[in-house]
């Protein structure tokens, strides 16, 4: 590849090569540098107010990543998919042959007219408890319907208390919407 080809090739690629200082930033907020190359890193933030900054970000950024709770599969999802996969498994195999003592006609037909009466009367009585229960609830008040609306800022409250201000947002959203280099 001539090195005109090779040029043309960067032009249209997307990505950015990472700047090696701010990978030596970020490998430095890691703890894995050298010491001696600490020291020299040290010196650069103290001297440097922009790199400062642009460490001060990433700490919190990376404090705020660290808020986030993990996404896990609940217990029922489990009992779920083993289920399914057991219904899928005894799908294959031979159902067991049948036995001489073969209910009559009458008897299924007196044993599905009882299990339609219980079905029934364990409705109404659910039903009448259910109504009984929303005759003696509690109304909502003007406070109770305040923090309803304010539900999702109340329960994300612990993660925002890590932001300093708004213009920290406005810093990271800049941030990744163009590439800046360190100076």
């Amino acid at each position: 590849m001539s090195p005109s080809e090779t040029d043309a090739v960067h032009e249209n690629d997307d990505s950015v090569a990472p700047d090696p200082r701010l990978t030596r930033l970020i490998t430095y907020l890691d703890g894995e540098l050298p010491a001696d190359e600490s020291e020299v890193m040290e010196r650069e933030l103290a001297a440097e107010p922009a790199l400062r900054q642009a460490a001060d970000s990433l700490d919190r950024t990376w404090q705020m990543l660290g808020a986030l709770e993990e996404a896990s599969a609940s217990g029922e999802f489990t009992k779920k998919t083993l289920s399914s996969i057991r219904t899928i498994s005894t799908a294959d195999t031979p159902q067991s042959l049948p036995t001489d003592k073969t209910p009559s006609r009458p008897h299924k037909l007196l044993a599905a007219a009882l299990a339609l009466l219980l079905w029934t009367f364990a409705g109404f009585v659910g039903s009448s408890t259910g109504l009984l229960l929303a005759r003696n609830a509690p109304t909502a008040t003007t406070q109770d319907e305040e923090l309803l609306k304010n539900l999702d800022l109340l329960l994300d409250y612990q993660n925002m208390r890590q932001i300093p201000d708004a213009r920290f947002l406005q810093q990271l959203a800049g941030n990744q919407t163009k590439t800046e280099t360190l100076p």
